[in-house]
């Protein structure tokens, strides 16, 4: 039994520079992961609509209401766009009731503001650099470090903790864009820290409980899985639980901070080379996207609201555009290939490749949550030979920060990449 149906109504009408045809493409090329949901979409003429189990119709988009639409998705919180899920229905909106849909917009991303040598002022950037663990204890919880000798000879070890890279090229790509008069969120202010901006250690002692208490209360947790929670070890309780919470929080506070851009760091490794305890001489990169959504997605209000928001909007057009920069200055400056399909299991097996080279449609929890446009880089792969050495180097100085020149240089890949963008959009 098919759990949902939507059905896109194709037309040719002109809305904002967007057509419904636009967003058929949008479907075909960014959502529709491998054609998993043809038998659930379909096409008509006038309207989109979201069908129960049974084939009922329980929500309508009309082709005049996709731009007010877009614009409320784009630029209103997640409760607005839940309760305007549950109360619009099939109806068609008239005119007036379709216009009075803006007093509920909150859009501050105008930039007017022109100062010399500023040119990025009045831009909001925020940065997510990812993981937690900066030592060996954390690193071991989340399954992000390197520690291992160079050869079965050598005293010299390679030790690379993923948490610490992408915290040092976010500090690198801070300070780069407030000198040009950006106002830069980071998700994390400290290198060990979680985005709560505590350690995980120092969260489980404190809101562990109180946290596990209050789903239960509103019946976001079962007793079961209550007690199978306040039992687990801090690995275990991470893997069930923390991880994906502690992501949602991550979009919570970007979404809040209402970027103009998010630029989502990390640094890969060979999936073939696990346990990574040994060099590889594989060396790809890539970025993603949101996108390649299946039917189990689409079960829950919260995946149907970004789902549309993504079909709608301009957004995933534009996250293609920043992240097409950011691949091509890793490529070009980093001198690594691109990633292409077949280059790991998990991009032919959870991706769709997009129009830009090394950038392909995924369905994270980030891709999916954040309301902004987007890149989730991954640069390069650590268990390289020549990347885990340059990665191990001792810092240098480069202007007025100590830094390791290869970060320095991943980050001032973002940074030219946000530069490209943002000047493209003005």
């Amino acid at each position: 039994m098919i759990s949902r149906i939507f059905i896109l109504i194709l037309s040719t009408c002109i809305v904002n520079g967007q057509t419904v045809k636009q967003c058929k493409e949008r479907f075909d090329k960014y959502l529709n992961f491998k054609g998993s949901l043809n038998q659930i979409v379909s096409f008509d003429e006038d309207a989109i609509h979201i069908s129960n189990s049974k084939g009922v119709k329980v929500f309508s988009v009309y082709s005049h209401e996709i731009p007010m639409l877009a614009e409320f998705f784009e630029n209103n919180n997640y409760n607005q766009q839940e309760l305007l899920l549950k109360q619009k229905g099939t109806g068609k909106y008239s005119k007036r009731q379709n216009d009075s849909l803006y007093i509920y917009i909150d859009d501050t991303k105008t930039v007017n503001k022109k100062v010399k040598n500023k040119p990025l002022q009045g831009y909001k950037i925020a940065i997510d650099p990812g993981h937690f663990g900066n030592n060996l204890n954390d690193a071991k919880i989340e399954q992000k470090f390197l520690y291992f000798a160079k050869d079965s000879v050598s005293s010299d070890s390679i030790k690379l903790f993923e948490s610490e890279l992408n915290f040092q090229t976010a500090t690198i790509l801070k300070k780069k864009l407030e000198e040009l008069g950006a106002r830069v969120l980071l998700t994390r202010e400290k290198s060990n820290y979680t985005s709560f901006n505590l350690t995980y250690h120092d969260w489980l002692k404190i809101y562990k409980k109180n946290t596990l208490d209050s789903l239960l209360k509103i019946n976001q947790l079962s007793g079961e899985k209550y007690k199978l929670l306040n039992q687990c070890t801090d690995y275990k309780f991470f893997w069930e639980f923390f991880r994906d919470y502690e992501l949602v929080h991550r979009a919570k506070i970007i979404n809040q901070f209402n970027p103009h851009a998010t630029t989502i760091i990390h640094y890969n490794v060979d999936e073939k080379n696990a346990p990574w305890q040994k060099f590889t001489h594989k060396n790809f990169t890539m970025c993603f996207i949101g996108g390649a959504f299946t039917e189990s997605n689409l079960d829950k209000t919260e995946s149907k609201i970004h789902f549309l928001r993504l079909l709608l909007t301009n957004q995933i057009n534009e996250s293609e555009k920043l992240s097409g920069y950011t691949a091509s200055n890793f490529n070009k400056y980093l001198m690594i290939p691109y990633a292409n399909y077949l280059d790991a299991d998990y991009l032919l097996d959870n991706s769709l490749p997009s129009h830009k080279a090394g950038v392909f449609s995924r369905n994270l929890v980030l891709c999916r949550l954040i309301n902004s446009p987007l890149v989730y880089g991954e640069a390069l792969y650590q268990d390289n030979k020549k990347e885990a050495e340059l990665l191990m180097q001792e810092p240098i100085e480069l202007n007025g920060q100590k830094v390791n020149k290869r970060i320095y240089s991943v980050a001032t890949c973002y940074f030219d990449a946000l530069l490209i963008y943002l000047k493209n959009k003005r």
